[in-house]
């Protein structure tokens, strides 16, 4: 292994661990959410969240992978191509939060829940500060500065945890949720901008540069966050309140699967863009190679280790009155393992320069999921939107996929499909011949866990290479 891939491998594992911190904190917090909350008040939160999401990705898509590029290229340069990018962001946050206010009215509307509009218009703040947030740490990201980035996003979602209990527990109910994640951007943004010590002083890549790289970006964002997310709006305007707090909290955990991969887009992006910039075709096949192979190991492993006891797993730590959400999280499980192998297959296509390639792949996605999900929801409730997402979610693998290898020649390597699937369906197996309900689930669940790296290790899936980045502490 390369330093330069050494380096990269033991910066997703960094990433990969400030994503268990995000992980920690987020059960924590929506542990305390949906007891506080209960059903109702949940999914008003929920869907709230869904919207302003919605608008967030955009605003971050506009500028994250630009911002990473940029800085990457420029390496010694940096400081103007940063620059560039954090007064992007400024100018079009500002532009999101005033579309995001003043179209709170009319989204309501259409999700046939007018309740929500004074808390669209709140959380409306967040549209100018987590996109500035997400540009500040891609600059730290650009620079491989790895363990800051790891460290920011540790911090952000800490704060983000500490202030959302802390208000909803003084009484202030989804206001308070949403004041805490707002004042946690803010503090994101506070520790990204010292560490990156990026100036606002007029910068060295145009910004229409930055927004005509970006564009596609976030026309791909803004299609994927409505795929993402029309299976609980139209869960919102055809059933009941309480039927969207279940789906909200099986968006929930099928989201948080996907952090892992997210950690090595951001890892492997610098490092990809240069490798394909240089030409070094061994390097970047290498890249794309493992980077798809770690995000389906990790994503088999989610599906067979909560599949085969997601029930008791909510029960438990969600509490008996969110059971129902079990049903549509087990099909959402397996959306997350499409959306984690999408998501990679995009970061590759846009390491090499190709947004727009990804943004005319993704065009028919949209109208197929929103057919999908108005005949299943109709027909099926919840087990229907959680189908119809996994449907698109297939499809758009299987698309960007394709683009892949039709202009790399790479994707996983041909051994690692069938051992994972092997070491996956053993453990689910296992898991389900071993009901266990109350605490001990967990310890179930983190015994399943070990297994199924132990049958990998003893079927040669994982080998020497693999292990190595996880001293991660040897190298910045």
């Amino acid at each position: 292994m390369s330093e330069h891939n050494r380096s990269t491998a033991r910066g997703t594992v960094k990433l990969g661990l400030a994503q268990l911190v995000m992980a920690g904190c987020g059960v924590a917090t929506h542990i305390y959410l949906t007891r506080a909350l209960q059903p109702k008040l949940y999914g008003v939160l929920a869907v709230v969240t869904s919207v302003i999401i919605w608008w967030e990705a955009i605003g971050e898509a506009l500028v994250r992978n630009a911002t990473t590029r940029f800085v990457a290229e420029t390496d010694e340069q940096w400081r103007g191509a940063a620059s560039s990018a954090i007064r992007t962001t400024l100018g079009w946050g500002t532009v999101l939060m005033i579309l995001g206010i003043t179209s709170a009215p009319l989204v309501s509307q259409m999700l046939a829940a007018p309740q929500l509009v004074p808390y669209l218009w709140l959380f409306s703040a967040d549209l100018m500060l987590f996109p500035l947030f997400i540009a500040l740490a891609e600059v730290l990201a650009g620079r491989r500065k790895y363990s800051f980035y790891a460290g920011s996003w540790a911090i952000y979602w800490l704060a983000k945890a500490a202030l959302m209990i802390g208000l909803v527990a003084l009484g202030l109910s989804v206001r308070g949720a949403i004041i805490g994640s707002i004042l946690a951007s803010v503090v994101g943004v506070a520790v990204t901008w010292l560490w990156s010590r990026v100036s606002l002083k007029p910068g060295t890549v145009p910004t229409g540069k930055v927004v005509l790289f970006g564009l596609p970006l976030a026309g791909i964002t803004l299609m994927r966050r409505t795929v993402q997310n029309m299976d609980l709006w139209f869960i919102t305007r055809l059933l009941s309140g309480y039927d969207r707090g279940y789906y909200g909290l099986a968006q929930y955990i099928s989201r948080a699967l996907m952090m892992l991969p997210v950690a090595v887009s951001g890892a492997v992006f610098p490092t990809l863009t240069q490798a394909i910039a240089r030409g070094d075709k061994t390097s970047y096949q290498r890249l794309i190679r493992q980077s798809f192979r770690f995000a389906f190991i990790t994503a088999v492993a989610a599906i067979a280790v909560l599949g085969s006891s997601i029930k008791e797993l909510i029960v438990f730590i969600f509490g008996a009155d969110f059971a129902p959400a079990a049903y549509p999280t087990v099909g959402l499980i397996f959306a997350a393992l499409f959306f984690a192998i999408e998501f990679i297959a995009k970061t590759v296509l846009v390491s090499a320069g190709k947004p727009t390639l990804c943004l005319v792949a993704f065009v028919p996605v949209v109208p197929i999921n929103i057919i999908l999900n108005y005949v299943l929801v109709t027909r099926y409730e919840m087990i229907g939107a959680s189908l119809a997402t996994t449907a698109t979610a297939a499809l758009a693998a299987i698309i960007l996929s394709a683009l892949v290898w039709r202009e790399f020649q790479a994707l996983l390597p041909p051994l690692t499909v069938p051992r994972t699937l092997l070491a996956g369906s053993l453990v689910y197996l296992a898991g389900t011949y071993i009901p266990i309900t109350g605490w001990v689930v967990v310890l179930k669940c983190l015994g399943l866990a070990a297994s199924y790296g132990v049958v990998l290790l003893a079927i040669g899936e994982l080998d020497k290479d693999d292990l190595i980045p996880l001293a991660f502490w040897r190298s910045p």
